[in-house]
Parts: structure tokens; sequence; C-alpha cells
């Protein structure tokens, strides 16, 4: 186990590094010089848009962004039992999303997120049952809010003209559904079929070089599981509505910098908001880290019929408060964090080494 949390620790090393944050940044500003390049409506002057943004909407944004991420750390406290202050939750969020955005995203920050949670004292069955169940309750709130979005739009055939981009939107949600069913299943029902399950695939011969891990993985799926059952049914239905509330106010962020620059009814920012989800759904299977790049494309494909010569201050705007900043965060945190791993690293090591008076 020890070598194994010592290789783990080596591949954190390699996403958790300040010179991660660079590319996903050149990507999403190349992206962006290259769709103001063939837009030929595109003005400078649009860019100074920005200033005419209505001060109220742009607070109302932030404020939403302050509830996802409070509602983020509430969750994760209560998953933990509270045995964490609510300073290393905070923490914890900020590396989980920074290693998020600079990780393509289907792979996401999770495993970043288990050993997170080893660092803050967590037992490792612990901590992959709540990285496991927090990706569950994420996809529940796709699996549910994504068809009324899809059926919801009266125009989804002109946003869909794309080919690519309907049929990157259903493998997406093909994707979250297969896992949603089968993680829910392991957790919640049978971990012990699924052990049996992942053991029996990889006794193909090709694929028996991943067999000692998928036993590892089975083990970790039977104990994540006796974890979850700790709790009752009251517990995770308050999860459940954590988890729906942060993602609304996390696609909120994006109407309320809109109504900061144009005028929509009700009905507008429901659409809005569909739009929003289907974005999102589509860029889950992005290879580009933290989907840069792909969905600064996207969204002036979705939204430039709509906002105009507002369409590119806005993306900029919105961006910003959704992803640029954590890896802004992370920049600033992730010194400090590391130093302070390495010095607890080191305390360790020399109390095990310590020889008996």
């Amino acid at each position: 186990m020890k070598k194994n949390v010592r290789l783990k620790f080596e591949e954190v090393k390699k996403i958790l590094t300040l010179k991660k944050i660079f590319l996903p940044i050149a990507i999403s500003l190349g992206i962006l010089c290259f769709i103001i390049y063939r837009d030929n409506s595109f003005k400078v002057d649009n860019l100074y848009l920005i200033k005419t943004a209505k001060v109220s909407s742009l607070f109302g944004a932030l404020f939403m962004l302050f509830l996802r991420d409070y509602l983020y750390v509430l969750r994760i406290r209560l998953l933990l039992d509270r045995k964490i202050s609510w300073g290393s939750a905070v923490v914890i969020i900020i590396l989980w999303e920074f290693s998020s955005a600079v990780t393509p995203s289907a792979i996401g920050g999770g495993f970043i997120a288990v050993f997170l949670f080893l660092h803050e004292g967590i037992k490792l069955g612990r901590a992959i049952a709540y990285v496991l169940v927090s990706a569950v309750f994420d996809n529940y709130f796709f699996l549910f809010a994504v068809p009324l979005s899809y059926f919801g739009l009266l125009n989804k055939h002109e946003i869909f003209s794309n080919n690519l981009l309907f049929t990157s939107f259903w493998i997406s949600y093909f994707l979250i559904f297969l896992y949603a069913f089968c993680m829910s299943c392991a957790l919640f029902w049978k971990p012990d079929f699924f052990k049996l399950l992942m053991v029996k695939i990889t006794s193909v011969k090709f694929l028996q070089r991943f067999r000692n891990k998928a036993i590892d993985q089975g083990d970790e799926l039977i104990q994540s599981s006796k974890v979850l059952k700790e709790h009752g049914l009251i517990f995770w239905m308050i999860i459940f509505i954590i988890t729906f509330i942060t993602w609304g106010s996390r696609y909120l962020i994006l109407n309320f910098i809109i109504d900061g620059f144009v005028n929509f009814s009700y009905q507008e920012h429901v659409g809005i908001l569909c739009k929003h989800l289907i974005i999102w759904i589509t860029m889950l299977i992005s290879p580009t880290p933290g989907g840069s790049g792909i969905i600064e494309y996207c969204f002036n494909i979705f939204y430039k019929n709509v906002l105009g010569e507002y369409t590119i201050p806005i993306s900029i705007i919105w961006r910003f408060l959704t992803y640029y900043v954590y890896l802004f965060l992370g920049f600033f945190i992730l010194p400090s964090w590391l130093k302070n791993f390495k010095k607890n690293r080191s305390k360790k090591v020399k109390e095990r080494t310590m020889p008996e008076l």
C-alpha cells in the first residue's frame, strides 16, 4: 500500500503543477482569436461593451459563484461527517476545481480529490467512497435536467445542425447514464457482483494485465459501499438537494451575466439555461483541459444569434468566473499547499525512522 501511495503522489505532482495552467489558457485564447478573425461583424469596440454591464447583475453572478462553491464545501463536509475544517474543505474544493481545469473533461479531478482527502487524514476507503458518490450525484443532476433542457428547446434542430455536436451530446449523455447506473448499483446495491464482474472481464487474455488493478478496485468498491450505507435515506436526500442547487447556481451565473447586457424575458432566460446545460454535457468528452477552446467555440455557435455583438464580451466574463478564476486561485494556493504537504510528509518519515528510546 505504501508503494501504491508513493506512486500516486508522483502522478499527483505531475497534475498539480503551475505549468499546467498555460496550455488551457493558450488554447482558449487561440480559439477566441480564431472566432474573432472569422467573424466579419466583429469590431474592436465590441470588447469595450464590457464597461456597459449592469453592476447589479454582475454581483448576482458573483453571488451564484459564491453559493455554488459554498454548497460544494458544505457537501464534502457533510459527506466527511464534518471531520475536516471549513478552511481545509475550501482548499480541497479549489484544488479539485484546479485539477479539473487542467485535465481533460473526461478525466476530471476525482483522482486528485482522493489524494487531497488522504492528506487531510481521511482513510483511503472513505476518500474513494466520497469522491465516487459525489460524481454519482453530479451525474444524477444531468440525467434529470438535460432531457428537460433538450425537449424544452424550441430551436434544438437549429442548434444541432452540426452533426458532430449532436453526436457528442448523445454520446456524453449515454456515458453519464451508464456510469451513474453502474456506480449506483455498485455502491448502494451489489458491490460484490461488480467486483466479480471486473475480475471476470480481466480474465480475458489481452486484459489480464489489468486483473490486479480490477481486484483492488473491486475491494475499494466493497469498502466504499460499507461506508456509504452508514447513512440513511434522509441524509442522501439532503445531499441530492444540495447537489441540484449547486449545479443550478453554476448555470445561472451565465443568466446573470447576460442580464447585465441584454434585457430578456423569463422564457428567453429559460432557453439560455437549457442551451447552457446542453453545451456542458456535450463538452464532457472534450479532449482538451477543462474543455478549453471547445467551450468557447460552442458558446459562439449556441449564442451568437441571440447575443449578437455582446457574444464575445459575455463569453469572456463567463469563462473567467467559471474557469479562469480556479486557475488563478490554484496558482496562488498550490505552492503553499505543496510546501505544507512536503513538510508534513518529511515529518512523518522522521517519526517512522526515529529510534525508540
